[in-house]
């Protein structure tokens, strides 16, 4: 109801429009109402939506909105409300309008060829008013449907569904399509590509590490693509993990500390390019001021 505190959790989704209290972020999946694969985040006095996922942290939050007032409720509203008259639907109003014209100035004609003539009035509104239903095309709309109905069987074989007939005259006049980059057209699941690698390091090594730093249980769309490529499902159980710290959007990078099979543990991470970047020259920085023979293994030049 508005105005109750609720608390929403990694996984949970949120039952209505929501703005949240003093906390650390939340990452929010919002795919269902924008389509947007990421997750987004949202902070303190910033508004979480009805029918979004909670995918990292917990936080209270005050509700604001339900039902038909929260912003999914008002988005199936509007969709249910918009009405356009498309261009199949003014070619037959145009019609119908011409041969309401047509008939007009035939009934006008006949009346005033009656009155010359002297031809019985009530002979002559016979006469112009069976002119006049003649030219109302009653069976019009329905051959016209029929005939819709039957290129929208066409479309259905070819799984091309069709939820408005006057839809298919449109393609058929349609020159250009411009369509959302997202969620219509794809799956809403981020796939891995190929990754980057530098000499000495092979590509195996590169996802292995990157899952090393990824966790399946939070459910977090880019650790699922990342675990993903892993060739050997099996391969995470011959390592333990000592630490994990998972992303957050101020350090934007996950951590772990890892021991691997011969007992050696180290850390992994993976985040934001220029955050691992700086991680690697850190590194390679600590590396040459402990370093006791410098310029014999390649990474300086003494």
């Amino acid at each position: 109801m508005l105005g109750d505190v609720i608390r929403v959790r990694l996984g949970d989704i949120v039952p209505a429009d929501a703005r949240l209290f003093e906390g650390d972020p939340v990452g929010v999946d919002q795919s269902a109402l924008t389509g947007e694969s990421l997750p987004v985040t949202r902070k303190e006095n910033e508004a979480v939506y009805s029918g979004s996922i909670i995918r990292q942290g917990e936080i209270d939050a005050l509700v604001y909105g339900t039902g038909q007032n929260t912003y999914f409720g008002k988005t199936a509203q509007l969709v249910q409300v918009a009405h356009t008259v498309s261009h199949f639907q003014r070619a037959v109003l145009k019609i119908g309008d011409y041969l309401i014209v047509i008939a007009i100035v035939l009934v006008v004609l006949i009346l005033a060829v009656a009155l010359f003539r002297g031809d019985k009035m009530t002979t002559t509104l016979q006469f112009a008013l069976v002119l006049t239903v003649a030219a109302i095309q009653v069976a019009m709309p329905t051959v016209l449907s029929v005939t819709m109905a039957v290129g929208a069987r066409l479309l259905a074989a070819k799984q091309a569904i069709v939820s408005r007939l006057v839809a298919i005259e449109e393609m058929a006049g349609m020159d250009v399509l411009c369509s959302d980059k997202t969620g219509t057209l794809m799956q809403n699941k981020l796939t891995l590509g190929e990754p980057f690698n530098v000499d000495g390091v092979t590509r195996d090594e590169v996802i292995m590490s990157a899952a090393l730093a990824s966790r399946a249980e939070n459910q977090d769309t880019i650790d699922l693509a990342v675990l993903s490529g892993l060739k050997d499902d099996q391969a995470l159980t011959r390592y333990t993990f000592v630490h994990f710290q998972p992303f957050d959007p101020v350090h934007k990078r996950t951590e772990a500390a890892v021991t691997g099979p011969d007992g050696t543990t180290f850390s992994v991470a993976k985040g934001a390019p220029q955050v691992i970047m700086e991680l690697a020259a850190n590194a390679v920085t600590s590396a040459m001021r402990t370093c006791r023979r410098p310029g014999t293994c390649g990474w300086c030049w003494g």
